[in-house]
């Protein structure tokens, strides 16, 4: 057991270093401790994965994405794992780049069509008062000046 109490102990070192800097402004500042900590081959792809996905979660690294693609470049056994996270940040900003579009396509397109409908129920409206007015007997000119109707519309009123 004494033989592995120091590898333990190693093994613990990046989570501490994380888990103490955690709340830090900028985490890119742990950046060459990171690497050297991983430098020492103590750490398995997956407690790799698990250690990141805790940072990106509970971190305050400025830009994720060059973080870990930077500490990916300067840590050889650990790469791949790094940049399939560093992928995955990726798909996930551009999940919600399209889910933030999406939701604002919907929205412009609901006040296109709230604006379309007061358009069309203006132009009913006019089109009812124009008819009213030229069955009371009111000059067409006047109609067509009071009301804002074209020449094609003020000819399709008794239509129906």
């Amino acid at each position: 057991m004494s033989n592995q109490r120091p590898t333990l102990h190693k093994r613990m070192a990046l989570l501490e270093l994380l888990q103490k800097h955690i709340r830090r402004r900028d985490m890119t500042e742990l950046l060459d401790s990171i690497v050297k900590l991983l430098s020492y081959n103590y750490y398995t792809d997956n407690q790799v994965i698990t250690l990141f996905n805790y940072l990106i979660q509970e971190g305050n690294a400025q830009k994720p994405m060059e973080f870990i693609t930077e500490i990916a470049k300067q840590s050889e056994k650990h790469e791949g794992a790094l940049m399939t996270i560093a992928q995955q940040i990726e798909e996930i900003g551009i999940q919600k780049g399209m889910q933030i579009g999406e939701q604002k396509g919907v929205q412009k397109g609901k006040l296109e069509g709230i604006q379309e409908g007061i358009e069309k129920g203006e132009k009913q409206a006019s089109m009812k008062i124009a008819r009213q007015l030229l069955e009371k007997g009111v000059e067409r000119d006047i109609v067509k000046l009071s009301t804002g109707l074209t020449d094609t519309e003020m000819s399709t009123l008794f239509k129906d």
